[in-house]
């Protein structure tokens, strides 16, 4: 089945290519609308189409979705193949519940706890059973940095950095050690929580400061820089299926 997976973020636009579940071309633009749809209508005729946004949608897109039988939304009413028990659906993200029907696709019938590092960072549960429990979310390293200026009267504005001293010498590298490691071993602490809660879990990474993270943790993680597109690619075949 050919299939596309559409992301809209806050800033970039994920458009991914997928036979069955191979992901065939990844497209990055900074825009999606209505001419945006028709192109990918009219490139891939034969092809199901899955959008999600953060952004708010126009009346004339949310309309021209609906008039397509082929064209899908993500939003609280779409089917899933995992079953959530968030208690307020209505407002969890969905690149949250995308990420973790991605690794569900990965590891069907394996417990997996998706870490998505990003503006904020995510932690997102599922059991073997298929059970999603929810997560927590903190703020991401640059948000730490821009936390800390902000709400202090003397502390500078500095960028996230890889290149980091094992403690700062700096007011600046003080602040960069400080948003980072404390990051990196949140995370660690919740995957060590986790696991020793609900035994053996798959470990899966992804988001913009992904990289960061993925040779420092001392866990084994999987790398999936993909899961979002993947997850929703596997909720549209899901929803295909069912027609």
């Amino acid at each position: 089945m050919e299939t596309i997976a559409v992301d809209i973020g806050t800033t970039l636009v994920k458009v991914a290519h997928f036979n069955g579940m191979e992901l065939v071309k990844l497209y990055r633009q900074q825009r999606f609308n209505n001419a945006s749809l028709v192109r990918l209508e009219k490139e891939f005729p034969e092809a199901y189409i899955i959008i999600s946004s953060v952004r708010h949608l126009t009346d004339k897109m949310t309309q021209q979705i609906a008039d397509h039988q082929k064209v899908f939304y993500l939003d609280n009413s779409l089917e899933l193949p995992i079953q959530v028990l968030y208690k307020t659906p209505e407002t969890l993200g969905k690149d949250r519940i995308a990420a973790t029907v991605g690794a569900w696709s990965h590891f069907p019938e394996q417990g997996s706890l998706v870490i998505d590092a990003g503006t904020c960072i995510t932690y997102d549960i599922v059991l073997e059973d298929g059970r999603y429990l929810g997560g927590n979310i903190s703020p991401g390293i640059q948000m730490r940095l821009n936390a800390m200026h902000t709400m202090t009267r003397k502390l500078p504005q500095v960028q996230h950095t890889e290149d980091l001293p094992e403690w700062g010498t700096t007011t600046a590298t003080a602040l960069q050690v400080g948003a980072a490691l404390g990051s990196l071993k949140e995370i660690e602490g919740f995957i060590k929580d986790y696991r020793k809660k609900f035994g053996k879990l798959n470990i899966l990474l992804t988001g913009g400061d992904s990289h960061f993270f993925v040779n420092r943790l001392k866990s084994k993680i999987f790398a999936s820089p993909n899961l979002v597109l993947e997850g929703l690619n596997k909720i549209l075949q899901h929803n295909v299926q069912s027609i």
